[in-house]
């Protein structure tokens, strides 16, 4: 462990026991020689408040020993003016030197180490939430059951056991109360008066940090992503480069404004979509300044569907490569479906054809009747198991984004649409590509080898050079290929478990059309966290109430 963390760690630790000993230090009454002095020169009142407050500070220095762990900034300063009200409010309580010198210890600690706190507050998390709030209920817990059992039996006239002192600190935390409970002594009726304000603190701590997640909701300025969209113009190079204008992306700009990436966050990662985007002399200083950023806001980072040629960037700045798959393409210029390459797809043709299915393009703004049709397509194609929408690195069937593209079908005999698939820009020259292909349950057998052959078709006579369709997953390994022993393991485990869905048989039909493969990367800095990237990938991938913009 460097300097650092152990420092970090020293005062995590030392504001955790300076709440711990605030919290303690109200358990007991006052020495009556320092209580004398004070009644001299304040009113009881103050007196009794000055204890509630010392109170309240130790239940948040508690609290806020978590984010001091974690470098936050802004609890830093929490902490300092904490630390500060601790210190004055144990003189006013009962001359508490003892207590305020600890307190004066934490701030001459906080001081030391302040260069340390660089890290933003994150973004809300339900489950850090839900941690936050069961620390919370813990600590009024242990409050509760340590006043009761340590009071002297003339407070409430009741010896208190162990088990006793727990059973009434839950009645009084469920806000139930015990008529039983009198108490004897003034300072008895404060402790019981204590506890209710403890638990009505406690539980607006904990509504707070539930509640927080749940209104959270991801923002981009307009401006950030028009100028996102001329750099990708003048720079894009990729078929997932669409995706980075999406609704669900933030944007992390280089210091001159002409490079960026897209990310999005969930389970403290900032997943970026691909690569960079802008000038190649800026890529590797955006990644750099990028890595800065996400530890500021106590981000871990990762690359999702990256090219090979930017690999030894990310390994020059510390990260790892996982395969994840090769990104399938044809060769427009050579796609023909004469002489025996493409027999079979000819003889689908044909098949089709001669059973009255055509081929239909739609051209933008796509008309509701045709809306309605892919819309009945694509909620008979999410019927089957495992199909559900998703987004990130695509799209999803929304209306107004499906009007806006360009629409292709095969409808059968009778004029119903079977089939159809949106075609969608790509960033990289002469390529053409599409993002959502669905089909009806009972379409017959090759209705997508009979649209994609005619959509094909369609792409070279308008003068494409490439077609992508896509990636397929966890294709396996070249022979040139460098690989690491964990993405041996990674691939050996899912291949053999047939982890989510068959990726052979993905890259199988695939490699019906394709010419060529290119690889595919996942980013990532820690093997160990790997699971945590999964879990992340899935999380951005589902995110609610996305629309295209």
């Amino acid at each position: 462990m460097d300097m650092r963390k152990a420092l970090v760690w020293f005062v995590a630790f030392t504001t955790l026991g300076s709440g711990l000993v605030n919290i303690y230090s109200v358990i007991g009454d006052n020495l009556p020689e320092r209580s004398a002095v004070l009644e001299k020169f304040f009113p009881l009142e103050f007196l009794q408040l000055s204890r509630s407050l010392v109170l309240v500070i130790g239940f948040a220095l508690v609290i806020s020993s978590v984010n001091i762990y974690k470098r936050k900034r802004r609890a830093f300063w929490v902490v300092a003016a904490l630390a500060c009200l601790s210190i004055l409010f144990h003189l006013t309580k009962g001359i508490d030197y003892e207590e305020a010198s600890l307190s004066l210890a934490l701030l001459g600690v906080l001081f030391v180490a302040r260069r340390s706190f660089t890290v933003r507050s994150s973004l809300p998390d339900l489950r850090l939430a839900a941690v936050r709030a069961f620390i919370a209920a813990l600590v009024v817990t242990a409050y509760g059951v340590a006043g009761f059992w340590l009071l002297d039996e003339m407070e409430f006239g009741i010896n208190f056991h162990i088990g006793d002192a727990f059973r009434r600190t839950v009645a009084v935390m469920s806000l139930v109360g015990n008529p039983r409970l009198a108490p004897q002594t003034r300072y008895a009726a404060w402790f019981a008066d204590s506890l209710y304000m403890l638990t009505f603190t406690a539980i607006a701590y904990a509504g707070l940090a539930l509640f927080r997640p749940v209104i959270y909701r991801f923002r981009t300025l307009p401006q950030e992503r028009a100028r996102a969209a001329k750099i990708l113009e003048a720079h894009g190079r990729s078929s997932l480069d669409y995706f980075k204008l999406w609704s669900d992306k933030s944007y992390y700009f280089s210091a001159s404004g002409n490079s960026f990436l897209a990310y999005a966050v969930g389970n403290s990662y900032a997943m970026a979509l691909a690569d960079p985007v802008g000038v190649e002399e800026e890529i590797e200083p955006l990644v750099r300044a990028f890595v800065g950023f996400c530890q500021d806001n106590d981000w871990s980072v990762a690359f999702h569907q990256t090219l090979p040629d930017l690999l030894p960037v990310y390994q020059r700045l510390g990260f790892r490569k996982l395969k994840i798959g090769d990104e399938a393409t044809v060769d427009l210029t050579r796609f023909s479906l004469e002489g025996k390459e493409h027999k079979k797809l000819r003889s689908n043709v044909n098949k089709f054809e001669k059973e009255g299915v055509r081929f239909v393009k739609y051209e933008p703004p796509i008309a509701d009747e045709v809306l309605r049709q892919a819309r009945a397509v694509s909620d008979d194609w999410l019927r089957i198991p495992g199909r559900r929408e998703r987004t990130f690195s695509l799209g999803l069937f929304d209306l107004n984004y499906i009007r806006q593209t360009p629409l292709v079908a095969a409808l059968d005999k009778d004029g119903r649409m079977v089939a159809f698939a949106n075609r969608i820009p790509s960033y990289r020259q002469g390529e053409a590509t599409i993002d959502l292909m669905r089909h009806q349950t009972d379409a017959p057998n090759g209705t997508m080898d009979y649209l994609f052959t005619k959509l094909c078709q369609l792409c070279k006579e308008e003068g494409y050079k490439t077609f992508s369709l896509g990636l397929a997953p966890l294709t396996g390994f070249t022979e040139h290929e460098q690989v690491s022993p964990e993405e041996r393991a990674v691939h050996f485990f899912l291949q053999h478990l047939n982890f989510l869905f068959s990726y052979a048989g993905l890259r199988q039909y695939k490699a019906k059309f394709a010419d060529s493969w290119e690889p595919r990367y996942l980013i990532y800095q820690n093997v160990l966290r790997l699971p945590q990237v999964a879990l992340t990938l899935t999380k951005v991938s589902e995110l609610k109430g996305v629309r295209h913009r």
